[in-house]
């Protein structure tokens, strides 16, 4: 049985969450439910649940303003927003989990199924650089991605270029570096198109900024002279915005 608690302003949405939950998952017991952070924390104390719901915007405090207070969580968060581009950004950054206000019934269910996979919690490192990034300015966040065993923050100015490996991403860095990471070239591509990066192929992701040779014919160069295949169909619009 996974025990959550679900911390959130508005009754209609607490409500809402709870119907849901009863109706959609027999092996989740709502232990409480609360409007404020303040609460929320204390009950958090009391109760050690397995699964943290949270509000990202609330009068008193917001979401990330607990887990500042906190420092530390042994339970899985996924925080539940209405779209706000700078909270949902920051959350994707921290490979956080989210649900987007009003919450709908198969993402829920998903999002379920990704904290009975994750029951583990991340290590201190880790969520030392979670609060970091939560309470970063947008232009000072990190893009965390966990390999080898350990917890690394990567500043998307660093990163050449993003390559798909099936279900993972290879993330090539300035200097020679790289990571595979868990998570689909899509899940960076959402993450990184407002931060200077553009999708040329179905398996590359790349910075503008590492683009050294955009010709009209042929791979894309960039400054460490790796050569990016760029896919027929996306080579004008590639080629366009790179000229822009």
């Amino acid at each position: 049985m996974i025990r959550a608690v679900h911390i959130d302003d508005e009754p209609a949405a607490r409500e809402h969450l709870a119907l849901l939950l009863a109706d959609l998952a027999a092996d989740v017991r709502l232990v409480g439910q609360y409007a404020d952070i303040t609460a929320g924390q204390q009950a958090l104390e009391e109760h050690r649940p397995d699964l943290l719901f949270l509000d990202v915007e609330m009068p008193g405090g917001d979401g990330f303003e607990l887990l500042r207070r906190m420092g530390r969580w042994d339970f899985h968060v996924v925080f539940t927003t209405a779209f706000q581009r700078y909270a949902i950004q920051a959350i994707r950054f921290s490979a956080l989990d989210y649900l987007l206000k009003p919450v709908q019934a198969d993402e829920l269910r998903a999002a379920l199924d990704r904290a009975t996979k994750d029951k583990a919690p991340a290590d201190a490192g880790h969520q030392e650089q979670v609060v970091d990034n939560l309470s970063a300015d947008p232009s000072a966040l990190r893009v965390l991605v966990s390999h080898g065993g350990r917890q690394h923050a990567i500043l998307p100015a660093d990163i050449l270029y993003c390559r798909a490996e099936n279900n993972y991403t290879e993330i090539h860095l300035q200097g020679g570096r790289r990571f595979l990471c868990a998570r689909t070239l899509k899940d960076y591509d959402d993450m990184l198109q407002d931060r200077g990066f553009l999708r040329v192929h179905r398996s590359f992701l790349v910075n503008r900024a590492a683009v050294e040779n955009a010709p009209s014919q042929g791979p894309l160069r960039l400054t460490d002279g790796t050569a990016v295949e760029v896919s027929v169909r996306r080579r004008a619009q590639v080629i366009e915005a790179l000229r822009a």
